[in-house]
């Protein structure tokens, strides 16, 4: 009997990233594998591609859930440092494979991945494991929830001055 897990892969242009594997997997089949930390890091910025983060929102988000393989909970990271040996790896013919964007005096920003896979994986090698694409249509769309917080402001409006209106009324009637 095996056991399948599924395992994620972000699709960019050039490379799929595989963050349960800590692998960086290009298209020419050559593979680049990440330490713990740049992995949790890339996979982060993957998570929340399409949106500006900030500095402190991606170092609590990358680094203060526990690892359950490490011995203790008190590491300080350096994001500048661990992005420099992360865009190393990215770089490939002068242009970076997943480009992070700084952007001053706030946080990064990852393009939105081609698409992002799930596959089911066997303990035993296969010769040939294709990534079945789930979520292409399912990427984030920032209209949508403009949308929503339009309605609710609306539906606020509304709600407050019916309130208003029939306070203005019983007042005028006594």
């Amino acid at each position: 009997m095996t056991t399948k897990t599924a395992a994620k892969c972000y699709r960019f242009e050039g490379i799929d990233f595989i963050p349960e594997n800590r692998l960086l997997r290009w298209h020419d089949n050559q593979q680049t594998l990440l330490t713990d930390d740049e992995s949790r890091f890339l996979a982060s910025l993957c998570y929340l591609a399409g949106e500006v983060v900030s500095t402190e929102s991606i170092y609590r988000y990358t680094f203060t859930y526990p690892n359950a393989y490490e011995e203790s909970g008190d590491h300080q990271y350096d994001l500048n440092i661990l992005l420099l040996s992360l865009s190393k790896k990215l770089l490939r013919n002068g242009k970076m494979a997943i480009p992070i964007y700084i952007i001053p005096s706030y946080g990064f920003r990852v393009s939105l991945p081609n698409t992002t896979a799930v596959r089911r994986e066997t303990p035993a090698l296969k010769s040939t494991s294709p990534w079945p694409i789930i979520n292409n249509k399912k990427q984030k769309k920032p209209s949508h929830q403009a949308i929503n917080i339009k309605y609710t402001i609306i539906t606020t409006v509304v709600i407050i001055s019916f309130i208003l209106l029939v306070g203005w009324w019983i007042m005028t009637t006594q």
